[in-house]
Formats: C-alpha cells, structure tokens, sequence
C-alpha cells in the first residue's frame, strides 16, 4: 500500500471489487485510501512475515481470491512458496525459473544478446575488484544499478539506478550500493532524456495468452534519468507497434503469464525501443497510467483469475497523463537549473487532461495525509533552525573563545 499499490485499488474500486492491502510495517499516506475494505500492516518485511500475514487472511475468507502483487521481493517470496499459497489465493504468476530469470539482470541480458534482442551494452560485477576488472571496457556516461533491488537498498537508497561520468564516480558510486547491494551490472548509457524511456504494461492469461497490452512513456522522472515517473502519458502512436512487437516477442519466448512490463529507451531518430529492464509478477509504478487511458490491467486480471467477465469502460476522449506532482516539480525545478527545461516546454508537457497519483477528488485521503507529513517535516527543520541551530553556533563560539584563552595562559585546550 505504497503510491504502486494505492493505483491498483482505485482501478480495482472503478469495478467495484473490493479490496485487502497488505501494507508494510511502516504506515505511508496511501494507506488513507477509501478504495480498501480492510488494511493489514505486516508485522515483519520477511518471507515469514508477509507468508504468515497472507495465511491470517486466507483463513478470513470465504473463497479463494486473486492476489496481486506490487514489489518485488514479494514476487520472489511468493513464487517460492505458490504450492502451498495456490489453496487460498487465485495466483498467476511465470515458472519459478521464468521468475527469477528476468529478475536476475545479468541472466536477462545474456538471454537478450543470445536472441538478438536490443540491449545496451553490460557489464556486471560482485564485488570492486570484479568492477576493476573490467573498467577499460566501460564508455562514460553510463549506468550503475543493483541486480536485484532488495530491501535494504530501497530503505536506503533514493535512487533505483545511478548515472555516472567517469572511472572515479563509477568507483565511489559501487562504493555506495555495495553497503546494500554488493553485486550490481553496469550498462551503456543510450543517448536520449526522459522522455525517450517507454515502457510496456501487460497482462497474460493463464494459458500465456495476451489480455492486454498499453504503451506508454515517461516524459519526466525523479532523480532525473534514472527514477521513476514524476509524469507519464500514453507512447506516441508510431512507438506502439515497435514496443509491443518486442515485448510479446520476449514474453513468447520465455513463457510468461501475469502481470508484468518492459521498460525501453527509444534511439534518438529511429523507432527502435532498446530493452532497459523488465518488471515481472507485479504491477509498475506507473501503472495507473494505462488504467486513465482505458486499459485496467488489475482489474483485468481479476476477472480472469476469477471467471467473471471483464466490462470494459470507454476510454477517455483525450489522453490522460499521470502526475506525481511533488516530484515532477522537484525534476522540472532541477531540469530548469540545468538550463534543459523551459516554461515553455514544461508548460505544454503539464497541459491537456491528467490525474495526480495522490490527489483525486473521490479519495482525497492520502493527498491530505501526505501534505500533513510535508507539513510537520518542514515544520520540525523550522524549529531546527529557529531553535537549535543559534544555540549550537553560540556553543561553539563560546568554545572557540574559551580555547583561545587558554592558549594565550599557554595551557593546551
């Protein structure tokens, strides 16, 4: 019940399905949904914990209902241990191995290059010597990120992935990510800003089959170019066909069901979308986004894991972007420091029909909450600097004085 998991309930409540979130440890503003019948806080972020919290569910229900799953751990988690979960919860999910190949980047990229699959460049490396070893390869810029996003790395982490410039930063930047993350792939960096990443949501039957596809693409993310979506819109339509193309190419392939997707960087001048990651068994932070525009992914696959017929509602008569506004303007703002953004171009990208992944006039519940937080945060760091911060300055020139004195008494202070 992050804002990834707040998109699946409202596009599930526009069906009238009632919902369960399954929140972490840690309360967030989505939790303030009134799109959830009910909201259970994990009482440990561990295989145990989220196995345990979902089999207190289970025995709460009268039926067997579809589970849908929103970060990754827990599709690994919960791939491990579906015998034993396929008794309670209608689960759609690839082969185990399915699984953890295209969660394994390393083991994805050496499948893209076997097939002939657009990928960039990559190296990848377990430890800094591993790094060092293959630093004369490596073209700058490129990009740094974990093999596998574990916990650790996102509770610390404001990043996904990191841009770096040069051997030096390459090497502080591993520096970094290896208290959380030791093994990590490095890959070339595909010229292009934010608005030439595009990525494929998908859903698949049980049988394989696709029951829906929507393009889309990010016109701005935060941290800039490498983040995620601070704005979202549907794919230009001459991007649609090519980035479908190799999506359903990849999922034939492997033999993927459920919901997962595809992110791509569009080479500057062509149609040609080059492969950056896919997400498999759970929903995209930006999944909302193809909901707006007509295509409800969640709701979708919980008509096909429970039998009922999927009533499609009328798209919407002009496309509809999907903002994080907080952190759209913090990108906007930093883009324009740069000098790469215009009011202008930022004006226009801003314009036409959009929702906000926070604020919505029928559950305005987390948008109150999450300003409630911003509130107190900067309402504490006033108090810091009003309060705290003079009475450490006069402390150390008091200090200061006081050593100054001494010396002049020759005493050592």
């Amino acid at each position: 019940m992050e804002a990834n998991g707040l998109g699946v309930a409202r596009a599930l409540a526009r069906h009238r399905i009632p919902v369960i979130g399954l929140a972490g440890p840690s309360w967030t503003p989505s939790c303030a949904t009134k799109t959830c019948t009910e909201i259970v806080y994990n009482r440990s972020w561990t295989p145990e914990g989220i196995l345990e919290d979902l089999r207190s569910i289970a025995r709460r229900l009268d039926r067997k209902s579809p589970l849908i799953i929103t970060k990754d751990e827990p599709v690994l988690w919960i791939s491990e241990a579906r015998t034993e979960l396929e008794d309670s919860f209608e689960l759609n999910l690839p082969e185990h191995d399915v699984v953890q190949l295209l969660m394994n980047k390393t083991r994805f990229h050496e499948l893209c290059l076997a097939k002939g699959w657009p990928v960039p460049r990559t190296w990848k490396a377990k430890s800094k010597d591993e790094l060092a070893s293959v630093l004369k390869e490596i073209d700058y810029p490129c990009i740094l990120k974990p093999q596998v996003k574990n916990r650790t790395f996102r509770r610390f982490s404001a990043r996904k992935a990191f841009v770096v410039s040069d051997e030096r930063e390459l090497l502080s930047t591993y520096a970094t990510v290896a208290q959380w993350e030791p093994e990590v792939v490095v890959q070339e960096w595909i010229p292009g800003g934010d608005g030439s990443i595009s990525f494929c949501l998908s859903y698949h039957d049980r049988q394989g089959k696709p029951a829906a596809h929507f393009a889309g693409r990010k016109l701005r993310q935060w941290p800039i170019r490498c983040g995620n979506t601070a704005i979202a819109e549907p794919a230009p339509e001459e991007w649609v066909d090519p980035i479908v193309a190799v999506t359903q190419t990849i999922w034939d392939d492997v033999g993927f069901r459920g919901i997962g997707s595809i992110e791509y960087k569009m080479t500057p001048g062509t149609l040609r979308p080059v492969i950056m990651e896919p997400t498999v068994g759970r929903t995209n932070y930006q999944n909302e986004v193809a909901v707006l525009n007509g295509v409800n992914i969640p709701a979708i696959a919980y008509c096909d894991l429970t039998g009922k017929s999927y009533v499609a509602t009328a798209p919407p008569s002009r496309p509809v972007k999907l903002v994080d506004g907080g952190a759209e303007l913090k990108a906007a703002l930093l883009y324009w420091r740069m000098g790469e953004l215009g009011l202008t171009q930022w004006l226009a990208e801003r314009s036409g029909n959009k929702k906000y992944m926070m604020l919505r006039a029928g559950d305005l519940g987390p948008f109150l909450v999450s300003m409630g937080v911003k509130i107190r945060r900067s309402m504490r760091l006033l108090l810091k600097v009003v309060l705290v911060y003079p009475v450490l300055a006069a402390c150390s020139r008091s200090l200061r004085r006081r050593g100054s004195t001494a010396e002049d008494q020759g005493c050592v202070p």
